[in-house]
């Protein structure tokens, strides 16, 4: 009597979470709730095309757009830990010939990855003139987009000090490719071989048609990759399974507690907590309870993700959807309260 009792309201659970998905017109949604120690809920629901009858499962994949700059971060991490460069190393140390007269400054590897570079916008709508022929690797080209950004108006600070432009990120990924004598790629790939995950680039469905697909805010599946997105990989341009994203957010909570791969505990803690507002990926954000937690929110050729670390209740919940939208996003959200509503005790 009492599974079955379990079993209902685990299924009832389930109903809201779909209910919600299908309200808020989301395809497809995966969600995860994590400890340290073990998996509370992880679950699919939907379909990965839009007018299809392909459901989605567990190995699909989904973009997390720029929950991209948490990886990216701990890649820098590893690299700073063996040696291959420092968080003081300056930008135009490794790169002189970048160096302009708007730039007076050394930009360093950690002010770049934490928002503390005067640097201009740059995103995948951001208007790149034709005349800048983008020839050669992946790589060559953001060593080209970042030579023709450098000369230009540096956004302004938000209220938290902040420069809000994921340049930094593109030139810290070039920093780290040139210290490492590898390629962006390579060190992601190596990255995942480490923690037993498989991250990818780009949007999952444009090199397998079965994968889960991105739809626009008119629910049109997205069928090519934006070139931007390539110039950005450092960024925001990364693609992986709910269960190995999953065991990427959970090293977190485990290093925080001294128990997670690569890192040391004090280097989690730095990643998570070395700034105040925006650190290493995170967001440090306080609810209206006055509750604490990191958050950081991916949003990228028709995917949104959503992840959320709270160190005190030793706690991570996961939301990936596959559509761009304001609704969808109202949804996310909904999801988040609906889950957090029972997990966060």
């Amino acid at each position: 009597m009492f599974l079955l009792s379990f079993n209902l309201k685990a299924q009832v659970f389930s109903d809201k979470i779909d209910s919600i998905r299908t309200q808020y017109k989301i395809p497809a949604l995966g969600i995860a709730v994590l400890t340290s120690d073990s998996v509370l809920e992880m679950n699919v629901y939907g379909i990965n095309k839009i007018h299809s009858d392909s459901k989605i499962g567990l190995k699909n994949r989904f973009h997390i757009g720029s929950n991209t700059k948490a990886v990216t971060s701990f890649i820098a991490a590893d690299l700073v830990s063996k040696g291959k460069i420092n968080w003081n190393t300056g930008f135009f140390s490794l790169f002189p010939e970048l160096k302009t007269t708007q730039n007076e400054a050394d930009f360093t590897l950690v002010n770049l990855l934490n928002f503390k570079t005067p640097l201009t916008s740059f995103s995948y709508d951001t208007d790149i003139p034709k005349s800048l022929k983008m020839t050669g690797t992946n790589q060559e080209q953001r060593y080209k987009i970042a030579k023709y950004l450098l000369g230009r108006k540096s956004v302004d600070k938000n209220e938290d000090n902040l420069y809000l432009t994921n340049l930094g990120y593109v030139l810290a990924g070039l920093m780290l490719e040139k210290a490492s004598r590898k390629s962006y790629n390579l060190l992601v790939e190596e990255l995942g071989k480490n923690l037993g995950i498989t991250f990818q680039f780009g949007s999952p469905n444009v090199k397998d048609k079965m994968q889960t697909y991105g739809h626009d805010s008119e629910l049109n599946p997205i069928n090519t990759e934006n070139i931007k997105l390539n110039w950005l990989l450092t960024a925001g341009n990364l693609n992986i399974s709910l269960t190995d994203y999953s065991l990427f957010i959970q090293n977190y909570l485990q290093g925080i507690q001294g128990k997670g791969k690569i890192l040391e505990q004090n280097v989690f803690d730095q990643l998570l907590f070395g700034f105040p507002k925006f650190s290493f990926g995170w967001f440090n954000m306080t609810n209206d309870k006055g509750t604490s937690f990191i958050r950081n929110f991916g949003n990228a050729n028709g995917f949104m993700s959503s992840v959320t670390i709270m160190k005190e209740k030793n706690l991570a919940i996961i939301i990936l959807g596959n559509v761009s939208s304001g609704l969808a996003q109202e949804g996310i959200e909904k999801v988040f309260e609906t889950l957090e509503e029972k997990y966060h005790k």
